[in-house]
C-alpha cells in the first residue's frame, strides 16, 4: 500500500528453441504488437535558420548539389520534408545551401567549375539532418 504502480503487466513465455540451451528467445503476444501496448512517441524539437553569411544569403532548397535523388525524395518543393514522411537517422529534414568562396574551393573543384561552369560548386551542403538516436 501507498506505492504508484506505472505500467502494465505481461505474460511472456522464455523457452529454448528446440529442447537447445542456446538460441533462447521470449515469446510475446501478437496482440501486444498489433494494439501498440509497448510502443512509445519521441519528440524533438530542431531548428533550421538561414543566414546571411559574409558570403551571401543561405538558402532554403531541395536542389542541393552532390546529394542523390534517394535523399531528396522526401522533400517538397520548398526543401522541408513532407508531412507523414518517414524518415530514418541521416536523412535530410530542410534541404540547405551555404555559398561558399573561393579559398574554399579544392583544386579539383576550380578545374571542374573551369571547364564545365559549374554553378553548383558556389554552394556546399549545410542541410539539417535527422539525428541519430540513442
Amino acid at each position: 500500500m501507498g506505492e504508484l504502480a506505472l505500467g502494465q503487466n505481461v505474460r511472456i513465455a522464455f523457452m529454448p528453441w528446440h529442447g537447445y540451451n542456446f538460441e533462447d528467445s521470449i515469446l510475446i503476444s501478437d496482440r501486444l504488437v498489433s494494439e501498440d501496448k509497448f510502443t512509445s512517441i519521441h519528440i524533438q524539437e530542431l531548428t533550421c535558420i538561414a543566414r546571411d553569411t559574409k558570403l551571401g544569403a543561405e538558402e532554403i532548397s531541395a536542389d542541393i548539389p552532390n546529394v542523390g535523388d534517394s535523399a531528396l525524395s522526401k522533400l517538397d518543393e520548398f526543401g522541408i520534408f513532407y508531412i507523414g514522411a518517414e524518415v530514418k537517422a541521416g536523412d535530410i529534414l530542410v534541404g540547405k545551401v551555404t555559398p561558399k568562396g573561393e579559398t574554399q574551393l579544392s583544386p579539383e573543384e576550380k578545374l571542374l567549375r573551369a571547364i564545365f561552369g559549374e554553378k553548383a560548386s558556389d554552394v556546399k551542403d549545410s542541410s539539417l539532418r535527422a539525428p541519430f538516436w540513442r
